[in-house]
């Protein structure tokens, strides 16, 4: 057996394993696409995907020999996956694509044996690199070259890769998210020209692109390159751009304020921005526009936009089918962004016994994410916020109840006192939990039991 020299520190030793089997077998075989990309940039891939000049069932003579699991469900465009216990890898034959009737997969492939020739179906340079067994990288399209200069660029012509998929036009504004490249004006301006065939493509993988987007590092800058890509999935967006608020507590258009609450969102790395947060901070504003009104002293007022932008939010959301939960966690942290109550403990209380504690938290978040990206007179909002957030802490640090169930008694101890089962019961204790709220009475049995005596006492019960 003729042992390849892989470099371990740019291709892990399982998937050399996988290149030396190929070529062992005489044939030619690449690390290629999104891993090589990420080794250039200095980043560790989190999976790898293999090109080779062997057949595909020249692919699966080789798994089969070596006592390689595998799925071959990909056989018809060339593609064989083996398992490993380090991570699967798709082990695709060189090939050049027919036509894409469905704007999704090519409706025939034909084989070929070099990566010149593979090369012309993909999307982007800088995932058109491919590395051998030695480490060694062969870019026939300038990947390296781009991906030094921060820039994505088409493999050929842009609006050939763009007729052959459409999705690629989002994935183009994903990559841009994800490494804060800027776009090749040619690219861009195709991407524009054809991002009307977007609304040809399953929804499902419109929302994958979407929200790659909005949860990517450099989200604010994609977003604001891609403006009218994305206009076509949302077309609020591209109506909140230049939107002038007329309000001395904003500084900037309704567009350039949302991508700056986008940037407040947090970015966790190797997760990046919570897909909630981030999608509400998109859709947060959107309704403004539509609620505007002017004031006689020429001052704008947006009243009721967190009630329609969560509109815009549900109607965007359920037509690319994201999970109902989801969209309605999205949609209420909309809806309650703008909510500010009086910074007092019944007040707040009442409030956090309303939602789940998980998006009272997000919503601090996306409050405070809010406010930092008002004008400086705005900002005075955040001592209220703090005031709201330091009163919810101190209920949560006292052990104060959040939910009827956690009520020190129950419906037994209501019947315990002389109630017959029914509907009544349920009444009562939810009376005594409004009591509670109300502070009239502590969260202890003999407290609570005493509140019921006095409720009961005022019903024929």
């Amino acid at each position: 057996m003729n042992e390849r020299p892989v470099t371990a520190d740019r291709i892990p030793a399982y998937v050399g394993r996988i290149l030396e089997l190929i070529e062992n077998e005489g044939h030619k075989a690449y690390v290629a696409g999104g891993a090589v990309r990420d080794i250039v940039l200095g980043k560790t891939p989190h999976d790898y995907d293999v090109a080779t000049s062997a057949k595909p069932e020249e692919t699966l003579d080789i798994f089969k020999r070596a006592g390689l699991d595998y799925f071959d469900n990909g056989i018809k465009h060339g593609t064989v996956t083996a398992i490993t216990e380090d991570g699967n890898i798709e082990v695709t034959t060189f090939r050049e694509d027919g036509s894409y009737s469905d704007l999704r997969r090519p409706d025939e492939v034909s084989f070929k044996t070099t990566i010149e020739e593979d090369v012309r179906r993909r999307d982007f340079t800088i995932n058109a690199m491919y590395m051998d067994a030695y480490g060694v990288i062969h870019d026939p399209e300038g990947g390296q070259s781009d991906a030094a200069k921060h820039l994505i660029r088409t493999v050929g012509k842009p609006e050939e890769r763009f007729e052959e998929d459409a999705l690629r036009i989002l994935r183009g504004i994903r990559f841009c998210s994800k490494l804060g490249f800027d776009i090749e004006p040619g690219t861009l301006l195709a991407m524009e020209t054809h991002c009307e065939e977007l609304k040809k493509i399953s929804e499902e993988r419109i929302a994958v692109e979407l929200l790659g987007i909005v949860t990517g590092r450099y989200a604010p800058q994609a977003i604001r390159t891609g403006w009218k890509v994305l206009s076509v999935i949302v077309p609020e967006i591209a109506v909140c751009r230049g939107f002038d608020q007329r309000s001395a507590y904003h500084d900037r258009d309704v567009f350039e304020h949302t991508l700056d609450v986008l940037s407040e969102i947090p970015f966790v790395e190797d997760q990046g921005r919570d897909p909630e947060l981030a999608m509400a901070a998109l859709f947060h504003d959107l309704g403004k526009p539509e609620c505007f009104t002017i004031d006689e002293e020429g001052i704008g007022h947006m009243k009721g936009h967190p009630v329609v932008s969560e509109q815009i939010a549900l109607r965007v959301l359920t037509e690319l089918k994201y999970p109902k939960q989801f969209t309605s966690n999205v949609c209420l942290l909309v809806r309650l962004h703008d909510s500010y109550m009086k910074p007092e403990r019944i007040r707040v209380h009442k409030f956090m016994c309303k939602y789940p504690m998980e998006i009272l938290e997000k919503l601090k978040v996306l409050q405070r994410a809010d406010i930092l990206a008002h004008s400086p007179l705005g900002l005075n909002r955040l001592t209220r916020l703090e005031e709201l957030n330091n009163i919810s802490e101190e209920l949560k640090a006292s052990g104060a109840v959040f939910d009827i169930k956690d009520l020190a008694i129950d419906g037994k101890d209501i019947i315990a006192l002389g109630v017959k089962e029914g509907p009544v019961v349920g009444e009562i204790l939810k009376q005594v939990f409004e009591r509670y709220l109300d502070e009239m009475c502590l969260n202890s049995k003999d407290s609570l039991i005493n509140e019921a005596r006095k409720i009961i006492s005022t019903k024929s019960v």
